[in-house]
Order: C-alpha cells, then sequence, then structure tokens
C-alpha cells in the first residue's frame, strides 16, 4: 500500500499563501520556459577583419619601396647636380701636349681634379659641340663647371709656351713671338731697343697668345728683375768705384757673346774687369755685330778690319769702356760670371778652332802668338774639309 504524500503545510497567514503561490508558479514557468542562451558572433565581421592586414601590409610595402625609390632619387639628382656644379679649380693652367678628342681630354680633367665626373664633362662637350681640343696651354676660369670648362676649351689655347735662348737681341725675342703668334709682337717691335736690350730674360716662358705688347714685355721684364735679385753683391770696383747694375748687365751681355762655353764666362769678365781697370779699350768683335746689326747689315762669321772702322757708339775699337747699353739679353751664368768674375792676369784671348776654346794670356807678344796658332789652325781644319769634300765628289 503506497502511502500517501504528506500534504503540504497550509500557511497560517492568509498574505503568506498568496505568496507561496506565486512563488510556486513562477518556478513552474521557468520549468517550462528555460532562459534563451545568446547567440554567437557572427563569423562573416570576423572574416572581415582578418582579411584587411594583408591589403595593409601590400600598402605598407608599397609605401616603402616607392620612398626608397623616391630617395634614390634624390640622391641621384643630388650627384647630378654635384658633379655638374662648378668647381675652384687647384690649377688654372691646363696644358694640351698634343690633339685630343673629348673623351681623352675628360679623362685628363678627371685625373688632374678639374672636374669630378668624366662622363658629365663628354655631355657639356657634346652640348657646346666639343669634339676634339688643340694643343696649347689654356687659362681656365678660377671656378668653373663642366659647361664652362668645354666652351674654354672650344675657344682655344690662351698661352702658348715659348722658349728664348741665351744671348737673344731684342729683336730676337720679337721675332720668335711673331713667328708662334702672338697678337702683341707687333707692338712689342715698336718699343726702343735701347730701353728693352739686356732686360728681358731668356728661358722658356708660357705667354697670353692675345695678350698686347705691353702684357708680353711686363712678363719677360718680371722675371729679368727676379733674376737681378740673385746676384751675388757687392759688384765688381772700377777706379775704386762699385759697378752699377746697369754696368754688370752689359758686362754680362758681352760675356754671353764672347764666351765660348759656360766654364769660360767667369774667365772671359776677369779679362774684360781687367782692361776696364788699366784703362784699356776692350777690342771685343761681339760689338761689333751687334753695330752692324743696328745698321741692318748681316752677321759676318769673320770679321775684317774694314769692319772695325764702323762708325758706332758700340765699336769697342774706337770707343773707350763699356757700350752705351748691353748687346743682347743674357743668361744667368754670364751675369753670375759677370758679378763675380775670375781674378786674372790675363788680358787677351782669342778663340782656339781646334781646342773649341779661348787661349788666354796676360801679354800682347803672348797674344799674338795666340792669333798665329789659330790662324794655322783654321787653315788646317779647312784644308782638311776641302780634301774631304774633294774626295767625296771624286768617288761619286
Amino acid at each position: 500500500m503506497t502511502p500517501n504524500p504528506l500534504p503540504s503545510p497550509v500557511p497560517e497567514n492568509p498574505f503568506e499563501a498568496q505568496l507561496l503561490e506565486t512563488q510556486l508558479l513562477e518556478t513552474q514557468l521557468e520549468a517550462q520556459n528555460p532562459p534563451i542562451e545568446p547567440p554567437l558572433a557572427p563569423l562573416q565581421p570576423q572574416t572581415r577583419k582578418r582579411a584587411v592586414w594583408p591589403l595593409l601590409l601590400l600598402l605598407l610595402v608599397i609605401a616603402g619601396v616607392g620612398g626608397t625609390f623616391a630617395y634614390r632619387k634624390r640622391q641621384a639628382d643630388a650627384l647630378f647636380r654635384f658633379n655638374r656644379a662648378a668647381i675652384v679649380l687647384p690649377e688654372r693652367m691646363a696644358r694640351v701636349p698634343a690633339a685630343w678628342n673629348a673623351d681623352t681630354l675628360s679623362e685628363r680633367l678627371e685625373k688632374s681634379r678639374k672636374i669630378r665626373d668624366a662622363d658629365a664633362f663628354r655631355e657639356a662637350a657634346a652640348a657646346v659641340g666639343l669634339k676634339a681640343v688643340l694643343p696649347g696651354s689654356y687659362l681656365l676660369p678660377k671656378q668653373a663647371s663642366p659647361t664652362d670648362l668645354a666652351r674654354a676649351f672650344k675657344a682655344g689655347p690662351t698661352h702658348q709656351d715659348v722658349t728664348f735662348p741665351e744671348g737673344f737681341t731684342a729683336a730676337q725675342f720679337v721675332a720668335r713671338l711673331r713667328k708662334n703668334g702672338f697678337a702683341g709682337a707687333a707692338q712689342m717691335a715698336l718699343f726702343p731697343t735701347a730701353k728693352i736690350e739686356g732686360r728681358l730674360f731668356p728661358d722658356t716662358y708660357t705667354l697670353p697668345l692675345r695678350g698686347d705688347g705691353k702684357t708680353l714685355l711686363t712678363a719677360l721684364e718680371s722675371r729679368w728683375q727676379s733674376e737681378m735679385k740673385k746676384l751675388p753683391r757687392p759688384f765688381p770696383k772700377i777706379e775704386g768705384q762699385e759697378m752699377t747694375l746697369a754696368q754688370i748687365v752689359t758686362l754680362a751681355s758681352l760675356v754671353e757673346r764672347e764666351a765660348a762655353s759656360r766654364a769660360e764666362m767667369p774667365l772671359v769678365a776677369g779679362v774684360i774687369v781687367g782692361r776696364l781697370r788699366k784703362p784699356m779699350r776692350l777690342q771685343i768683335d761681339a760689338s761689333i755685330q751687334y753695330a752692324r746689326l743696328l745698321e741692318k747689315q748681316n752677321h759676318k762669321s769673320r770679321l775684317l778690319f774694314e769692319d772695325l772702322k764702323i762708325d758706332s757708339p758700340f765699336n769697342t775699337y774706337r770707343n773707350d769702356g763699356l757700350p752705351p747699353t748691353p748687346i743682347c739679353n743674357p743668361g744667368a751664368a754670364a751675369l753670375r760670371a759677370a758679378a763675380r768674375p775670375t781674378s786674372t792676369k790675363a788680358l787677351f784671348y782669342v778663340y782656339s778652332p781646334k781646342l773649341k776654346k779661348h787661349l788666354f794670356t796676360p801679354t800682347y807678344a803672348g797674344h799674338l802668338s795666340n792669333i798665329a796658332r789659330a790662324r794655322r789652325e783654321r787653315i788646317e781644319i779647312e784644308s782638311t774639309a776641302t780634301e774631304s769634300t774633294n774626295g767625296t765628289s771624286t768617288s761619286n
């Protein structure tokens, strides 16, 4: 027999009974309708969020590549401008020994640091139409770009190297300048010979082709003045008075034209100074040759007695002392010899064609003997030359 369930306690208070009934009803409703769980997040928004990252990454890569390209382009542009910008040249004079094309010139300019980049100069040369450059010396601007340099080289040489040997006269200086195409040679020829003879120092110069006569003369005289400062002092004395610089230069010009070699120069200078101190007339053949030159007469390989009678202040056979001006432009060796002549008793000298040097003596008798010896040597040499010529003609 199944026992009966115990009856629920009945609340004594009617209000409590109503409350209990309400709670029971809510319990039954919850059992019949359980709470609904919140739905899961939809998959579609999550999928879209994950798809954005590759796109962002691609954009970052593109931006990085673009930035790098822009940076390198700025660098390239800066280098381009740098290579074509004007620079201060380390040396303004450029020497071109032979005809060069633009490629060779660009390489040499880059090597000498006159340009930064050979390719930049080639482009500039092509732009101005420079295909080849003439030999010569070019004075370039202090500061120049490749284009400036290309135009300078296209305009042609500005300077030319020219050499003047020791003993050249002022007229010979002018003639050589004219021969080498110097525009100022004609103007320089108009300068008084007496004022410039002896003041043009013999050497190799780089002179402006388009410079005027004054510019050329200034370059030559500036070097002469520099050399004068190097001469040893004090100068020799004549009659107790020290010789002037002008007298030393005139003495040096005689030494330059008389001495057979540089080794002889101090001794030749000593003979001339000894004659001045006696006093004796110098009787120098080179002064006669210069007097003939001023009279537009040709140079003679051997002077005759009648030539010694020429009426000229440069005739040292007829006039005492030194000539009024130098008879040529002496070099450094002759100038030093004049400033420091050898102390000697010799007063005479004559050239020996056999020995190719001068024979010195202190006496006139010894001089006559040396003259006779030199004459015999000359006759012997001329006779040998004649026989050699005749023998050659016969054999042919």
